[in-house]
């Protein structure tokens, strides 16, 4: 017995069957992740060193080139880069794709064991970094309030922090603007020299007074007790009381507390005076006060305070910021009467928007599917036979996409729309069949099962030949590298639809023509009236369609090569367009927000680089008609933005836009606007940034490197200047071009006479 004859023998328990797999489909697809792009996780460690005060050629000397020779032993490499910074010393390496990044991140664990002896003392250990697309910040929220922007950063801290990394799917919440409160201690140089110290001394003295011992445990009676030696700071007063040295009576040299003596404290016999000690508070000045400004941040012209959130990879990052959205009127709760946090840049209306548009495409295109399978077969059962294939199709291929750990995306939305049109397919080729068999008045059960069963070789045929067009990309996603792994979802989700598609009409199209729809010809169920009368209209109308493909068909068959003359004409006009069209990995899309980056000479203080980003804010006063917020950001740090060293001469200028209803200028303008005042800042790059868009990675990588390799630094930074210069002087269409090595930090050598310091010992 067949198949399709055992189905169509057992139409209830098929019909059971296919709701339980919808009602299970259903539930799954409630649980998709939702984001704008497919997550691609490139075979990408960072290893990032911290070393505060040292040079970049220091750097690259004691911490960089020591790190690349031991990490080059690792296997699966297939490129290492680095950049040696003022501070800081970040190598990026580049492994096969397909290659194990847990077992890789323990291979250069293991590395960097065996040349951590070798770095300086003062840098801080070796970190590892998985470069992972969600380290880019879904929400930017801005503390404002009726108080500095010290104390606003203090309850960000406090208060908003805290409660904002509870939150399921939140891995960070980082901290931005205002300066740090810290324990000042103040030393005029002078009172160093008067009792003969160094700063090294008293740092250790007041560093070795702040500590907490475990002192182990003893028992008495039934109870242990714990022992633990209090000796942490709780005061300002404490801390001036700390003990910084010991000067004898007779003005004798000065010890240092916890330091070594030969006579021991008053060995020096009955006649030699107490020492006396020097306490912090006579030589220095300690106060509560702020850390030096590294960056300031400013909303509106208004000193400012953000707070970026990361999401945790895998999550779904529109739930992950509605989470916080919800969150915050309980936060504000918490905040003292005056003071309120709230969002300033969302990058998730992006990925609500664009899904909106695609998924709207979608079911526009279903509905018109439906309303033009009507128009030919003229018949509302039929027509809603085959309706039903589109629904039940999706929801099988939404749920074998959330076992498979899919999200929904820009890509996997456009499988399931182009998959739209051709799930019908089968369906329309069965059923027709069927309904043939109907014509020539065979019985239902008899119709259906012979209608299916020859046409089953020609559907699967069909399907597998568009399937074997799609899989290579989803089989072969490592192999493609980043395209594989960017396509593949949309190449997984067309086929499993074409799949759930031959299956829906194999067994579900057959069961619901013979049992639950029952299908007739005009001559078993005729029309009458008013139906009759608009059904011959278009029975006429149809059979004029088919005479005039007869003619075109019998012109084609006897003037053979006119039409394969034509045919070829045709391909090679399409072929010679295909250069003119270009070639581009995303669509150009506009953005909610503008972002600029700038950059200014090497060492510029933090004050020029605020003076020239609130030029930029007046620029865009002046000359921008709609916009929502004007968002500065100087003194940025070296590595994503929060950790690293603070680089004052960088900042990022940013322009939140309204809805596009409301724009009287879009992203682009906004871009040309600010784009023609650069020139009236001299020395100052500038770069646009896709802001709100899908983040970094290829999406918003420069389309052309031009890479110099010297053996003489200097040299290629010449050559580098100078193809430069000729890029901006000979293509017009290129905008901003730059050259990534930057000027080392301007410094203040001291050479040491040693002839003259041995003779002054």
């Amino acid at each position: 017995m067949s198949v399709t004859r055992t189905v169509v023998n057992r139409p209830t328990t098929t019909l059971i069957i296919f709701i339980l797999v919808i009602g299970f489909g259903l539930y799954a697809a409630s649980g998709l992740a939702i984001d704008l792009f497919p997550e691609v996780d490139p075979p990408v460690l960072i290893v990032f060193t911290n070393y505060s005060g040292a040079g970049p050629e220091q750097i690259e000397q004691t911490i960089t080139r020591p790190l690349e020779s031991q990490l080059s032993n690792v296997g699966n490499i297939q490129k290492i880069t680095s950049t040696s910074s003022s501070g800081s010393s970040q190598i990026t390496m580049e492994f096969i794709w397909g290659t194990n990044m847990a077992e890789a991140a323990n291979d250069v664990r293991d590395s960097l064991e065996f040349v951590k002896e070798q770095l300086p003392e003062e840098a801080t250990s070796p970190q590892i970094f998985k470069f992972d697309p969600s380290l880019i910040p879904i929400l930017q929220l801005e503390m404002s309030g009726n108080r500095s922007s010290e104390a606003l950063r203090e309850l960000a801290q406090d208060i908003v922090q805290p409660r904002l990394e509870q939150i399921e799917g939140v891995s960070l919440a980082a901290v931005n603007g205002g300066r740090e409160r810290i324990i000042r201690v103040e030393i005029p140089q002078n009172r160093l020299d008067a009792y003969d110290l160094t700063m090294q001394q008293v740092a250790n003295s007041v560093r070795s007074q702040n500590v907490q011992v475990a002192g182990g445990s003893i028992t008495q009676g039934n109870t242990n007790f714990l022992i633990s030696t209090e000796g942490e700071y709780d005061t300002i007063e404490e801390i001036r009381e700390v003990v910084v040295t010991y000067r004898s009576g007779s003005g004798g040299a000065a010890a240092v507390p916890g330091a070594a003596s030969a006579g021991g404290a008053g060995g020096g016999g009955s006649g030699a005076a107490s020492p006396t000690p020097i306490l912090l508070r006579d030589i220095a000045e300690v106060y509560d006060g702020y850390r030096e400004q590294e960056s300031a941040v400013y909303v509106n012209g208004e000193p400012g305070v953000f707070v970026i959130v990361q999401k945790r990879s895998g999550t779904n990052s529109v739930e992950v910021a509605d989470a916080v959205r919800a969150k915050l009127p309980e936060i504000n709760q918490a905040l003292p009467i005056g003071t309120e946090v709230g969002v300033i840049i969302d990058t998730t209306d992006v990925i609500r928007a664009s899904l909106e548009q695609v998924s709207t495409a979608a079911i526009t295109g279903a509905i018109l599917a439906v309303v033009i399978l009507f128009v030919f077969l003229r018949s509302v059962r039929t027509t809603l036979i085959i309706g039903l294939a589109i629904p039940v199709s999706l929801v099988v291929t939404l749920s074998v996409m959330y076992f498979s750990g899919l999200t929904l995306n820009l890509m996997t939305l456009t499988g399931l729309a182009l998959g739209v049109g051709m799930l019908v397919d089968n369906s329309i080729v069965i059923l027709e069949n069927i309904y043939r068999y109907r014509e020539k008045g065979a019985k239902l059960r008899a119709s259906a099962v012979l209608g299916s069963q020859e046409m089953i070789n020609a559907i699967v045929a069909s399907t597998l030949t568009t399937i074997s067009v799609f899989a290579p990309l989803a089989v072969f996603r490592r192999q493609l590298e980043f395209i594989g792994e960017l396509f593949s979802g949309l190449a997984f989700t067309v086929v499993i639809s074409l799949g759930s598609s031959l299956l829906v009409a194999m067994f579900l199209i057959p069961v619901l023509s013979s049992r639950y729809l029952p299908i007739s010809s005009r001559k078993q169920r005729p029309l009458k009236g008013l139906l009759k009368a608009v059904d011959d209209r278009a029975d006429g109308a149809f059979r004029s369609l088919d005479r005039g493909y007869q003619r075109a068909l019998g012109f084609a068959l006897n003037h053979k090569l006119i039409t394969l003359l034509i045919a070829v004409a045709i391909l090679g006009g399409s072929v010679a367009l295909v250069p003119r069209i270009g070639f581009e990995l995303t669509p150009p899309q506009p953005s909610d927000t503008v972002q600029v980056s700038v950059e200014l000479p090497v060492g510029t203080r933090l004050e020029r680089t605020e003076e020239v980003m609130q030029r930029l804010a007046g620029i865009v006063e002046n000359e921008v008609t709609t916009y929502n917020d004007i968002i500065i950001s100087a003194g940025e740090r070296s590595f994503g933005g929060f950790l690293g060293a603070s680089r004052s001469y960088r900042g990022t200028f940013a322009v939140t836009l309204p809805d596009i209803a409301q724009r009287e200028e879009s992203s682009d303008e906004v871009e040309d606007i600010l784009r023609s005042h650069f020139d009236e800042f001299p020395g100052v790059n500038f770069s646009f940034d896709a802001g709100g868009g899908p983040g970094g990675g290829p999406f918003n990588a420069p389309p052309i490197d031009v890479l110099v390799q010297s053996q003489d630094l200097e040299r290629a930074q010449e050559v580098a200047q100078r193809i430069r210069e000729l890029i901006s002087s000979d293509f017009p269409e290129v905008t901003e071009p730059s050259v990534d090595l930057e000027e080392g930090l301007p410094q203040v050598e001291l050479v040491i006479d040693r002839a003259r310091a041995y003779e002054l010992g």
